[in-house]
């Protein structure tokens, strides 16, 4: 038998210290990734003879601080909008004597463009840019090549060092905890089992696992920001299903504990429950659990009508807690059905 859980007990299987054992690992990833991406623009920079070397770092350490994909996005921007800088400096030096005017005027339309845009974390490279521009006080092609070679160094730089991230090892780490994960949310409804089988009122802690799943979502999304591989959401819309499942434990928990279950009613709800907690895993397709509470709902309404108010109120409890359990079982269906063939193929059907 599953040993129970009380409130304000830590779930068993949970490692505490591997969420942070885990922001350690990627806190010294990212410091190597800054520090790699920093010193290769800079020597680059430096050994090609810009006017700026250390712009570039500086340009390398902006675009490394966001993900993966969004590093990518904000780079391709960083070149475009490179141009758009150096058109609107030189148009309105051309109206105005004073370079802090010049200054003022670009970068009020630069963040009208970048709001539009919706890029406006590029903003604060091409304030930089129309900085080095006003303060030369003239254009001309060699320092506008000059210019644009300080930017492309830095997000060649950001861009080489930012593939320093092991999505293989990431994924591995979030298989692990998924496992992990599942095999906690079985005995948890093992223990509810167990407990309303005792009739004890102290039912098992959700807290702790809640947390957990939270931490494990960060990790996915993560995951999903730093991985070009196909499919990369999957991890983290698989522990969003889990979160959301543990809203509706939560209702129940509630209902259990404050509604006055007989013990004939008591046992259908627990045999169904420690039924349940049998096929809690990522790859169940919950068809079998459906047509079960299907068949629990059907008997309900073929009973015998209450006779009494007391009778009714008690098959009206048994209905409502049906009827949230068959809302845990509905969010793993509809994550399922949220899957395509592709993503069954890369996930169910191979090893990692």
């Amino acid at each position: 038998m599953t040993a129970s859980i009380s409130r304000g007990e830590e779930v068993p299987g949970i490692d505490y210290n591997e969420g942070m054992t885990h922001h350690t690992k990627q806190t010294l990833i990212q410091m190597l990734r800054l520090g790699a991406g920093v010193i290769l623009a800079v020597g680059i920079a430096h050994e090609a003879g810009l006017s700026n070397s250390y712009s570039a770092g500086t340009i390398a350490l902006i675009t490394l601080l966001t993900s993966k994909r969004e590093s990518l996005r904000q780079s391709v921007w960083r070149i475009v909008t490179f141009f758009i800088t150096a058109g609107i400096t030189f148009l309105t030096g051309l109206f105005t004597p004073y370079p802090i005017i010049t200054f003022g005027l670009t970068v009020m339309l630069l963040y009208l463009i970048c709001e539009k845009l919706d890029i406006l974390p590029v903003l604060a490279v091409n304030g930089v840019i129309c900085a080095h521009f006003v303060t030369m006080g003239q254009f001309s092609w060699t320092m506008l090549l000059d210019e644009f070679l300080m930017v492309l160094t830095g997000v060649a730089s950001a861009l080489v060092c930012g593939q320093i991230y092991s999505g293989k090892n990431a994924r591995a780490q979030l298989r692990r905890r998924m496992k992990r994960d599942d095999r906690i949310l079985a005995d948890w409804l093992s223990a509810l089992a167990d407990q309303l089988g005792k009739g004890s009122v102290a039912l098992p802690e959700l807290a702790g696992y809640e947390r957990q799943l939270k931490e494990d979502l960060r990790l996915a999304v993560n995951y999903t920001e730093n991985s070009y591989a196909a499919h990369a959401e999957y991890f983290a819309e698989y522990f969003e299903m889990r979160i959301k499942q543990v809203e509706v434990l939560k209702n129940l928990e509630w209902e259990l504990a404050n509604y006055q279950v007989p013990p004939a009613q008591s046992q259908v709800i627990t045999e169904f429950i420690r039924y349940l907690a049998r096929y809690v895993c990522e790859m169940n397709e919950p068809t079998a659990q459906e047509t079960q509470l299907q068949r629990l709902l059907q008997e309900l309404r073929h009973e015998t009508l209450p006779r009494t108010r007391e009778e009714f109120e008690h098959r009206a409890i048994l209905y409502h807690i049906l009827m949230t359990i068959r809302e845990f079982i509905s969010l793993k269906r509809q994550f399922v059905d949220g899957l395509s063939e592709k993503q069954k193929e890369a996930y169910w059907r191979q090893d990692d």
